[in-house]
């Protein structure tokens, strides 16, 4: 790209940083932001070479120092490397750190990353299952009071509240993962909160039937609460079956996909 080039599109690139909630980000938070959606969304392609600081400080009006604090926090997320001599670099996809609260808002606003999605959907049924299979056996009263509390909130969300759904839907989750008095669920329920939202927030405003998730969402309870080892795991496990189905609907919309993991060997 030369700096003709970016000079000709550095109107395009100022207009492509938002304002919605600029107010609160400084330009280099902005740019960040920005180049980093065009890499998750693939307008910078996995190995390209990102204009250089020059090119990139005309297309965005910025100073080297915001430009570089902006590289930086992409860097650290593992989206770029910059090598000498070679320019700054997109990482492949597999060493991109999607698990970074901040880089899972930023692909909120952009295509679904349906692989992704399905990635968790597959972790998930690795995970809860066995999870909440924990819980029964392990969870306190205080446990069972926390998820009472969010199935409580989940029931009472208006259904066209999604922000309160979701936020109910992901307290839930979280802590049966807490409940099963696994050090290491406990830390994934911390660290994979804002993941599940993501994936909350494609499949929740997918689901047809909203009071069959919520009734799933009870067997759950009901089983963790009455101690029943392995129904808490066969009704997590078909919970979680129904994100699967709801993300085949974002599929359909969307781009084709290979098929998504589901919660039984039957075909969806």
């Amino acid at each position: 790209m030369t700096m003709d080039a970016a000079t000709a599109v550095s109107d395009q690139g100022k207009q492509d940083l938002p304002a919605g909630d600029g107010a609160s980000l400084s330009l280099k938070d902005r740019i960040a932001r920005d180049l980093g959606q065009r890499i998750l969304a693939g307008t910078y392609a996995q190995h390209a070479v990102l204009p250089t600081e020059a090119e990139l400080c005309v297309i965005y009006g910025a100073s080297r120092t915001a430009l570089r604090d902006a590289l930086l926090t992409l860097s650290a997320k593992g989206l770029i490397e910059a090598r000498k001599r070679a320019g700054t670099r997109v990482r492949v996809s597999s060493e991109w750190n999607r698990l970074d609260a901040q880089v899972l808002e930023w692909m909120r606003d952009i295509e679904p990353d349906l692989d992704f999605v399905r990635g968790l959907i597959e972790a998930r049924l690795v995970i809860e299952p066995a999870a909440a299979q924990l819980a029964a056996k392990m969870a306190t009263s205080g446990d069972l009071a926390v998820i009472e509390a969010a199935y409580e909130a989940m029931r009472i969300a208006p259904e066209d509240d999604l922000a309160a759904c979701l936020d109910a839907d992901v307290r839930f989750h979280t802590a049966i993962l807490r409940a099963s008095r696994n050090p290491v669920f406990a830390n994934l329920g911390n660290m994979l909160a804002a993941a599940l939202s993501f994936s909350f927030r494609l499949t929740t405003s997918a689901t047809a039937n909203y009071q069959q998730t919520l009734s799933a969402h009870g067997d759950v309870l009901e089983a963790i609460r009455m101690r029943r080892v392995d129904d808490a795991h066969d009704q997590m496990k078909a919970l979680i079956g129904i994100a699967s189905n709801d993300l085949l609907a974002v599929a359909r919309k969307g781009r084709h996909q290979q098929p998504v993991p589901t919660a039984s060997a039957d075909p969806i």
